[in-house]
Parts: C-alpha cells; structure tokens; sequence
C-alpha cells in the first residue's frame, strides 16, 4: 500500500494523494483486457553453437542518488577548452571527441546566456555521449583569474557539472537474442557486475540483444512491466553481427530522455530487497549461527511480484484514483509506482528514483506473501492516530525501506533536476532514528497504546531494534516473529492485525529479546487491551462491566468518522461469533451535561472504519436519555419510544444513554465499535456496560 506523501499531509510537506490501495482497492488491472506476459526467457544456462560466434559486455544503468527531484551529491564535473571567432560569434567545444558548436547573434550582455542555453541543448539531444547537463545555473561560463562577472570576447573555459553520478551495473537481469524473424536463439543473464556474455551461430546474420526489465532466478524475481493491459518489459536493444566477435559491447539505460535507468533502478531495488533478506536471515534455523532464534525459517526467494511503471504515467488511472500515488495491491503481487503525470516526466511526481517509495511499496508484497496483512488501506499522512491495521502496514513498510537501504530516512521527491528548483525538491524527509521528540508521529507522552495507532512510531520502535549503533536485537527476530510455525503473523487466526499482534508473538516465543524499553518510549503495548480486545460473557464476576471513557476533541475534530480519534474516543471490541443473531446493547452514563453521547456499531471483517457499508449495526442517538430529564430530544430515541427505558446495569448513574441493535450474522469474526461522538459533547469521563444477547460483555486485556 502506497506510501506517497500527498496533499493530506497536513505539515504542507507533501503534495500528492498519500493513499493506501491494498485489498479494499477496487479490482483495477483485472477489469482490463490484458495481454499474456511473455514467458521467462527459456533458454537458461546460454547455449553453445558450432561454429559460433561470442558476445560479450557491459550492462549499465544511470540513476539519481538522492531520488528523482534531488541533484545527485557525487555527480562528475566536465572541464573542457573552449575556441571562439568573435567576428562570427561561433563558439565550438569538445567533450570526449564530441565537438558541439553554437553560433549567437545576440549582443554581449545576452550571448552568454544565449550561448549556455544552446551548448545545454546540443549536449542533452546528443543520446550516444551518456552527457547530461542539468539545469541552467549548473552550465557556466567562466573567466579564469577574475571574480568579475565573465566576459564573452574573452571566454576561455567552460565547465559543465552533470548531477548524473558514475553508472551502477544492471544485475541478474534477463538477455533475450532474437534472429532477424524475431525467434529467440539464446538468454543470458547479468552478472553483479552487469556483465555479461554468449554465443550466437556464426554466419551472415545479424542478432536483435535485448536486455529487459526482469529477473527471474534464485537471487531476484521481479518484472517490471509498462501497464497491466499490454504487460511489456522495458528493454535496451542492440544488433550484433554472427560474422565476428563483438566485445565490449554496453547497453546503457539513461536516465533522461528515455528514462529507462528508472525500470532497472526499480528492478535493482528489489534485488538489493531479497539480498538483505537472504543475509539477515541467513543461518537463523541454526542453533549454531549467531543469527538463531527458535522457529525461525531463513528467507530463500519470493514470489515473482509484478511492477508497473511507464514514463509520464500515474497508476491511479487503474484505479479509478486522481492525483499522484504509488501502491501495491493485496493478494495480487501487483506493484504500481508513479511514472509521472499527464506525459509530464519534469516537473511532477515520479517514484522510479525514489528508492524509499520503491522497497517501501516491496515491503507491502513481502507482507503479503509472508505475514498474511490485514490493513484496510486509506490516508496516512505521517502525522496522526490511525486504524491500527494500517499504522502496523505502513510503519512495517517505512522500517523495511530503512533497513534496506541502511538509511533510517524515509525520503520522497518530486519533480527533476532538469527543471527549476521551483519544481523539484523533496516531499518528505523523515529520519527514523531521531534526536529527542520525532518531527512527525510523536505519541503523547504517558498515553500508553497510543503508538499503537501511529505509523512513525511503529517503523521507529523496529528500526531501534536492529539500528547499527545500540540496537536490541537483530532482523532475524522480528523475521521470525513473521514465520514461524503456528503462531506467526501469517499463521495468526487475526483478522485484525496491528503492532499490538506483532508484540503478542514476539513476546511469547522462546529466547526473545527484551523490547520492553523500546515499546515504552513510543507508548505501545503488546496484546490487545487498546484494539480488537477480546471478551468473556456470562462468568461469576463478569455481571457488570464499567468501562471508563474520557473522550477529548483535538484540534480539528468535527465529530466525522474521518476526524474521530481511534485510541481515544473508540473502544474495539472483537467478537468471534459462531453465527445467528448478535443482539447488542450499549448503556452509559449521562450524570454531567457534559457526558459525551456514545453510539454503537458493529462492523464486518474487513471494515473500514466509519463506511456505512461495512456497519451491520449502526445506533448513534443524540437523544438518548433514560429515564425523561426533561429534554425533549429524548424521545427520539426510537427504542425509548417503543419500548420504554430498560432496565439499567448495577453501577451506571441513574441518567443514562442507551443504544441497541441487532443483526443476523453468518459464523465468523466481526468488530464491535463503541465510539464518543464528539460533535454533540467531549471531555467529561463516563463508564459504559456493553450486553451481547443479554449477557455483559467482560473485556479481557
């Protein structure tokens, strides 16, 4: 599920949509008609010919270090000799062998700029030199020896700064050679190195070498593919002869014009995803590998996850969303990464450097196929209480970034380098490791179970755990807190999943490590007690059960379900119920006029909090008094009205609230709500009693 940070993002230092898509997506790619994706190339281990002919070379792909809109910190400078004919104002430099020559007819004052512009034309059309220049301020014309601004009669040197840092090899990526009727005659693969090499039948004929967006071996297993209708790689292409050797060949993917650098950064980031992995699980079955923890099952490979991207392209267009975001789909292996917007592939959002967005959006897929989620998607803007489903996902998925790349900061760019800096720059900058209170998603101090709601706060109490310097534990443990046999987060009979689950299991296996310090600092709390809290009903001592609510109206706070606080003014209840009809009441006390107005609801499985269409009971009252007290709103209450007041529970006051509703349900798990409505009043404490076909519900921690 998409962490982009977007224009929810209420500290202004986002502008796209931050959506989570996840399985409440609508179906997206599979309402379109999609065409096969082309089988792995079949060819593996390369063949060999006779007579043949070899081939061999480089694979390599230009990238942005710090993302999409942020020049890179080791670009290359390019100092070159530059020759002038002032009566015809024809300037001419050479790079690499490469002569670019420029003629202005404009007078002194302007021909620099005029003279900067066309040399910046002329090198970023010239696609063979692998030059880029960016940006007009980084192409300057200098006067050696003075601090006065250069004067043109007098140009003697020009510098170009390319924000392009040295090329990174293409990785265990998929060769297919095809001959002149398209049949494929040979595959190779990409060394680490990007190297690679094979053979092709000698003779006359020419060879098609397409180096393409996939892997699909032991070290890495990922397509990346242009759009789930047409499901094509992005590939380089080239043509060899069968009559001599060819050596030294490079297939190069840029990162401008065609933007192909970004389809095989994406694939690179997955690779560097399984790496990590495959290292920090290593050995963690063996009592004998420092790394072992009991129960725990070394990650080998994944399944093959599908990752659409396309230059200028935002994937909301599949479903049904505006605006930029990024997502992943739920039990789909589906991976969308924003392209672009509207062809535009300069000044808007793209992910395909952002390497925070890419294993963050990865990390979602390894969940899936490792630790069976249950987030309901929805907003997130990085910096408020949330459904703990989808603070546990999306504080996953920033850890997970974090831990890969080495860098506890989650970092989202926009825009890029070759525009102004008035469109480019960075979104989101959020480090994970931070001094004193956090910037974003700090919970409230002493408000235990808080941190169970906030994302943030998740991804930093797991990044605190294998931190290099002064962690608790390392990954191999909240590895197999995900895997092991029977009681993981993938085998958890949970359709309620949040940190509190996470902390459930890693506290109850053998030889854990102690987090106990770790959960303190960000107030959360393993089991249940604040989300999805199981009950007893009908047992000596549970005849009545007060609980205390004291609901607040933070700012902004309107009473809406969007703006409802879930840790402060909700109380979830899990009910596992083996079918037939769930007749439940809700009494609380009304002694102050300042008693919140409580209402009740009971939703499905995978509910969304506060959609009316996953409410199978729904009561919100605000006329609810019992017995009369004099206001006239009171017998609006249409139970009060048909059925007189109840009779009370032992230890409510003698005003009191009352809600009811009744529902017929299939076997299953639901999730009872009892939540303040703090549009009508907020702030005075009350208990409640909570009745399940007549007996009083217990909560149990």
């Amino acid at each position: 599920m998409r962490f982009s940070f977007a224009s929810l993002f209420a500290l202004g230092l986002a502008m796209l949509a931050l959506v989570s898509l996840g399985s409440c997506a609508k179906s997206g790619s599979s309402q379109l008609a999609s065409r096969a994706i082309d089988d792995y190339c079949p060819i593996l281990p390369s063949r060999t010919f006779s007579p043949s002919t070899s081939v061999s070379g480089h694979a390599i792909y230009e990238y942005r270090l710090n993302g999409n809109g942020v020049p890179s910190d080791d670009g290359v400078v390019i100092t070159v000799t530059s020759f002038l004919n002032p009566a015809l104002r024809s300037y001419s430099l050479t790079i690499n062998s490469n002569i670019y020559t420029v003629t202005s007819s404009l007078d002194r004052t302007s021909a620099q700029q005029d003279v900067v512009s066309k040399l910046k034309e002329l090198i970023n059309n010239d696609s063979a030199s692998g030059l880029y220049a960016y940006g007009i301020a980084q192409l300057t014309v200098t006067q050696p020896g003075t601090a006065v601004p250069p004067v043109i009669t007098n140009l003697s040197r020009l510098t170009i700064t390319s924000t392009n840092p040295s090329p990174r090899p293409i990785r265990q990526a998929e060769i297919a050679v095809k001959d002149s009727s398209g049949a494929i005659i040979q595959c190779a693969e990409t060394l680490d190195d990007g190297s690679f090499q094979f053979e092709v039948p000698q003779g006359s004929e020419s060879y098609l070498v397409e180096l393409r967006s996939r892997s699909g071996n032991a070290r890495s297993s990922a397509y990346v593919l242009d759009n789930p209708s047409s499901n094509l790689q992005h590939s380089i292409q080239l043509t060899v002869s069968g009559q001599t050797p060819t050596a030294g060949l490079l297939l190069r993917a840029p990162v401008h014009g065609s933007l192909m650098g970004g389809a095989f950064n994406i694939l690179d980031q997955i690779l560097k995803a399984q790496d990590y992995l495959r290292n920090e699980t290593s050995g963690c079955d063996s009592a004998a590998n420092p790394n072992y923890f009991a129960g725990c099952i070394p990650f080998t490979t994944a399944p093959i996850v599908k990752v659409y991207w396309s230059p200028g392209v935002s994937p909301g267009i599949y479903v049904n969303t505006s605006g930029s975001i990024s997502f992943y789909l739920n039990g789909r292996h589906e991976l969308y990464l924003q392209g672009g917007q509207n062809g535009n592939v300069t000044s808007s959002d793209m992910d395909q450097f952002d390497n925070s967005v890419i294993i963050h959006e990865y990390a979602h897929f390894i969940e899936d196929a490792f630790g069976k989620p249950d987030s309901p998607g929805g907003g997130h803007n990085g910096d408020s209480i949330i459904d703990p489903r989808l603070a546990w996902g999306e504080g996953w998925a920033n850890f997970f970034q974090a831990a890969v790349t080495g860098d506890p900061i989650y970092r989202d760019t926009y825009g890029t380098p070759d525009c102004t800096s008035a469109c480019a720059g960075t979104y989101f900058n959020e480090t994970l490791d931070p001094t004193g209170i956090p910037n974003n998603d700090a919970p409230t101090q002493g408000a235990l179970g808080e941190g169970n709601f906030r994302e943030f706060s998740v991804a930093r109490m797991l990044w605190d755990v294998i931190k290099p310097t002064g962690g608790t534990s390392r990954f191999a443990e909240i590895w197999r807190t995900f895997v092991v046999s029977g009681s993981g987060m993938k085998a958890a009979n949970d359709p309620f999943k949040s940190v509190g689950r996470f902390h459930h299991i890693q506290t109850t296996l053998s030889d854990e490590t102690t987090w106990s310090t770790l959960r303190l600092n960000e107030e959360q709390i393993p089991g249940f007690s604040v989300y999805a809290t199981p009950f007893t009903k009908g047992l000596p001592g549970c005849t009545t059960s007060l609980v205390p609510m004291t609901p607040i109206r933070s700012p902004g706070d309107n009473g809406s379900f969007a703006t409802s606080d879930q840790f402060r003014n909700n109380d979830f209840y899990r009910l596992d119920h083996q079918g037939g009809t769930a007749s439940i009441e809700l009494f609380y006390s009304k002694s102050s006029t300042d008693a919140p107005d409580l209402d009740l609801y009971l939703y499905k499985t995978k509910y969304i909090f506060g959609r009316i269409s996953d409410m199978l009971i729904s009561s919100a009252f605000t006329g609810d008094g019992c017995p009369a007290t004099g206001n006239p709103n009171d017998q609006a209450n249409p139970f009060r009205a048909q059925n007189g007041c109840p009779t009370k529970p032992a230890g409510l006051s003698s005003t009191f609230g009352y809600e009811r509703g009744s529902s017929t349900l299939a076997p299953g798990t639901y999730m009872i709500n009892v939540q303040a409505d703090t549009s009508v009043r907020a702030g005075a404490p009350t208990n409640y009693v909570l009745l399940l076909n007549g007996q009083v519900i217990c909560p149990q921690p």
